[in-house]
């Protein structure tokens, strides 16, 4: 498929905060070679939301991202517990001067065990935040949320799609929790590396129409994650593609298609379905307003 300009051609008016009504989202740009999903969105009430927050490299550029607006996270949203999505996370917990202050993070996970067993390439991943949560405040620890759990960030509503799925197919991409963040009058679809099988059982806990969304996050980086037919229900009118310049090119060192991704797969999937408006990570921080 053709490559569709990054960022996108905005209508008019969108550069001066008419699509999201005055909230601002960024999709920030891996600081490392790394894939790794980082996205904070600002409210119109200047509250704070980050999502995952990429890998321990990527913590840095995250850290005075959210100094510059003002260093309090409101609330923080984990996806699930691989690197590239809770690295920076853990690297913040783990700081003897905590550069930003939260007052929320937003989880749900399995016990060690599970991912020693289901997901063993990145169990020391799962043992690192699960050291790391502990030195975090218990009450601001939300590990308790499930389908329909909502979450107030000033004027924005978080709703929570599911608990984590535990399955045996994928299991660590599947165990991604996903989150609908309504802001600014739209709705932001977060689906961390959510692969086909969680997808489809996310179409089936919401009969499809809860799901509904403005703005898609492309799972698992816009390759091999939910199917085809989840992101025709989902409709959204724009992508967010959390994908680097090699892997939106499925290239591993001998050039565009050399690899074995499904990113162009992905592509094509959106331009048949007509979306025109994508903003990928390869291009540097993307920011919707």
């Amino acid at each position: 498929p053709a490559d569709p300009t990054v960022p996108a051609e905005q209508p008019a008016g969108e550069s001066q905060g008419a699509y999201l009504g005055g909230a601002k989202l960024m999709l920030l740009a891996n600081q490392g070679a790394s894939q790794m999903l980082s996205s904070v969105i600002q409210t119109v009430d200047g509250s704070v939301i980050v999502v995952d927050g990429g890998t321990p490299e990527d913590a840095p550029h995250l850290i005075e991202t959210v100094q510059s607006m003002g260093g309090r996270v409101n609330a923080w949203l984990v996806t699930h517990l691989h690197n590239d999505h809770v690295g920076a996370l853990i690297t913040i917990l783990n700081m003897e001067q905590p550069p930003l202050e939260i007052d929320g993070i937003y989880y749900s996970v399995a016990g060690q065990d599970w991912y020693d067993a289901n997901d063993p390439t990145r169990t020391q991943t799962a043992a690192a935040f699960m050291d790391a949560i502990q030195k975090f405040p218990q009450e601001k620890r939300h590990d308790d949320i499930s389908k329909g759990t909502q979450i107030a960030a000033g004027d924005a509503v978080i709703t929570v799609l599911n608990c984590r799925y535990l399955l045996s197919v994928d299991s660590g991409n599947n165990a991604s929790v996903a989150y609908m963040v309504h802001v600014g009058g739209r709705d932001i679809l977060y689906l961390g590396d959510m692969g086909l099988n969680g997808g489809d059982l996310l179409l089936q806990d919401w009969s499809g129409e809860g799901l509904k969304c403005d703005i898609v996050q492309m799972a698992h980086h816009g390759q091999n994650g939910v199917g085809e037919s989840f992101y025709q229900t989902v409709r959204p009118e724009i992508c967010l593609w959390p994908t680097p310049q090699w892997l939106w090119d499925n290239d591993n060192g001998g050039g565009p298609g050399s690899g074995p991704w499904r990113t162009a797969e992905t592509r094509w999937w959106m331009e048949k379905m007509g979306v025109t408006r994508h903003y990928c990570i390869k291009d540097g921080d993307q920011i919707i307003q």
